[in-house]
């Protein structure tokens, strides 16, 4: 009865995985042609779509399932892209933020010094003659330019200042349980 369903619905999940962790147990690349021994001949014509979708979207859970165990990877969430699993703890928050405000701080530095190059650009172009129409839309530009700067380095300033106090925090909970 299970393969009349099985041959009904074109529900090949189950084949699929098992073949998808076998062939990774054996050590074989990919091979998803496997599916035409798995499935039914019937299924060449009806539910044929679902069939292949069922099939090799579980191989392929199934194989990297086989590479999970052969790595004793057994959940993704604890994998921080080849990097070593850190422990959670208010150390490492403080280090993040640290590194965050260094970030900003570098951004800030930065926007800053487009704001200048711009400036020179547009002050090389003087110098070197060209003409006032060419010079007046460029200085408007800049100054529209400048004050989004200026908006910017105060929103910097405005996240600078919830950084030293989340750092802040974290630093008396970390006091408060050193001393539990």
């Amino acid at each position: 009865m299970a393969d009349i369903f099985k041959i009904y619905s074109g529900d090949y999940s189950k084949e699929g995985y098992d073949q998808g962790i076998e062939d990774r147990k054996a050590n074989e690349p990919k091979n998803k042609f496997k599916f035409f021994k798995a499935v039914h001949p019937i299924n060449y014509i009806w539910a044929f779509n679902n069939a292949f979708d069922s099939f090799n979207k579980n191989y392929d859970k199934g194989y990297l399932d086989g590479q999970r165990v052969e790595h004793n990877i057994y959940s993704s969430s604890n994998q921080t892209k080849g990097a070593s699993v850190q422990k959670d703890n208010y150390e490492n928050h403080i280090r993040m933020l640290n590194n965050f405000q260094e970030k900003l701080l570098e951004l800030k530095r930065k926007i800053q010094e487009i704001r200048e190059q711009y400036k020179k650009q547009i002050d090389v172009m003087e110098s070197a003659g060209f003409v006032e129409n060419i010079i007046e839309p460029l200085r408007s530009k800049y100054q529209i330019f400048s004050s989004k700067i200026d908006d910017i380095d105060r929103q910097l300033a405005q996240h600078d200042q919830k950084i030293e106090m989340q750092t802040e925090a974290l630093n008396t909970l970390r006091a408060i349980a050193r001393s539990n």
